[in-house]
């Protein structure tokens, strides 16, 4: 099948796409504080039904919704599954933003807002892509589904028995995850893994309330016992110091360290871009990228203790507070991590440290050598003129174990962003010439998925 009528349709409604996108970035979605979640699932249920597709909403005891959506094909029985969210990162600080964070202005030829990349970018892009083989054809070649999360953002803790519940909704032949975009060159890039995440909250209580920090020979201070019980977590050669964390760590295969050599870097863009003059321990090349991709971490996300206003206060502070994230390889277990990090405070005398746990996911990755990654890249080779750079794994995190590891179908993950799309930070944007390349992207890929 020809795909210039379908890429001349795209281009002839670009501005009616981009005023969805807008549309949808417009609409607050914050899954950390709740804000305007079950709103946004209704725009984005409505958003699937205008183009043809039948939905429903998911709902677990707890969390958000999951909106799912589909489209059957009458040629075959093969099916695309494509996973988004519309949840969004908290916006702040706010005094950053050049427009409203919810503003979805228009700008230099990029459309800014919280969430015009991540995700809603990515899920518009594939809609949109439905749409116009729905108004140029009459039907999709393939059957495709749309899985939209709520959680994504805070590690989507109630998605996994959404997932057992609906498993027969959320059967495919593979899936094409949230995000992806090109680099600085302009060349695809895609993910076939994601690092699993572990978030946690560390609590040090002391005194009742806070005292005069004259009093401090006396009464225990819990900045300096949340400081403390921090210290004891990693070294200053950023190596993790809890027994046993490194023990299920699986080395990069000599196919991946191979993979690994064919990424074009882009060292010094990105430290330029970040005013550093070097990365830790001074990482380069390939062993900068085994480092970003196949080591797990410990970071400190946030520190908060006593008072942080302007000027000075004598304060000694009765309670302190830190939020940590830890990333994950292959074959570390969320579960099995926390019970160290817990056995790990408790044998050096923090046992008095409280611990919150928030979400988590596990690592996961599809083969190199799988078919389905061969097709997605021939694809994007073809749709952006370059050939495409595959990274084995990336180290962001997501549910997308449910789908590989559980459900069994090989998953790839491709967007429409830009290294400047500035994910999670002040004046996040989506540029329009890349976001109407990537309809065309996922355009192509359905119809080659289907051939």
């Amino acid at each position: 099948m020809s795909l210039e009528k379908i890429y001349s349709f795209i281009d002839a409604h670009a501005s009616a796409f981009i005023g969805d996108l807008v549309k949808l970035v417009r609409q607050p979605s914050v899954s950390a504080k709740g804000e305007g979640i079950e709103d946004c699932a209704t725009l984005v249920e409505d958003m699937m039904r205008e183009i043809g597709l039948s939905t429903k909403i998911l709902r677990g005891e707890r969390g958000h919704p999951v909106v799912y959506g589909e489209i059957k094909s009458k040629k075959t029985a093969k099916t695309l599954l494509f996973y988004n969210h519309y949840d969004v990162q908290p916006p702040e600080p706010l005094e950053e933003w050049k427009y409203g964070p919810f503003s979805g202005e228009i700008a230099d030829g990029k459309v800014y807002g919280r969430g015009a990349v991540d995700n809603k970018g990515n899920l518009v892009s594939r809609l949109k892509a439905v749409q116009a083989y729905m108004k140029t054809v009459g039907e999709v070649p393939v059957n495709v589904k749309f899985v939209v999360d709520g959680e994504e953002e805070i590690g989507s803790p109630n998605l996994e028995p959404i997932v057992k519940k609906y498993r027969q909704l959320f059967s495919a032949d593979a899936a094409i995850w949230e995000f992806g975009g090109t680099d600085r060159h302009e060349r695809p890039n895609l993910y076939l893994g994601l690092k699993g995440v572990l978030s946690v909250e560390l609590r040090a209580k002391c005194a009742l309330k806070d005292v005069h920090s004259a009093n401090a020979p006396l009464i225990p201070n819990a900045a300096w016992r949340l400081v403390w019980a921090l210290n004891t977590l990693k070294d200053e050669n950023e190596k993790i110091l809890i027994e046993g964390l490194y023990d299920n760590v699986l080395p990069p295969t000599s196919e991946e360290i191979e993979c690994l050599k064919n990424i074009p870097s882009e060292e010094e863009a990105l430290k330029k871009e970040l005013g550093l003059k070097q990365f830790l321990k001074g990482l380069s090349g390939v062993e900068a990228l085994k480092a970003l991709l196949f080591q797990p971490t410990c970071t400190i996300n946030g520190l908060q203790s006593g008072y942080t206003g302007r000027g000075s206060k004598t304060v000694l502070p009765r309670e302190a507070m830190a939020k940590l994230d830890f990333r994950l390889v292959p074959n570390q277990k969320p579960d099995e991590i926390f019970e160290k990090l817990v056995k790990h405070l408790r044998a050096r005398g923090f046992g008095d440290i409280e611990i919150i746990r928030y979400g988590s996911t596990e690592p996961v990755k599809t083969p190199i050598s799988d078919p389905f990654v061969s097709l997605v890249a021939k694809t994007a080779e073809k749709v952006y003129g370059k050939k495409a750079v595959i990274y084995p794994l990336s180290a962001g995190s997501g549910p997308m174990h449910l789908f590989r590891n559980l459900l069994g179908y090989p998953v790839v993950s491709a967007g429409c962003g830009h290294p400047e799309s500035n994910n999670h930070a002040p004046n996040e944007n989506l540029k329009i010439e890349s976001f109407i390349k990537g309809v065309k992207f996922v355009a192509a890929l359905i119809s080659d998925f289907a051939s």
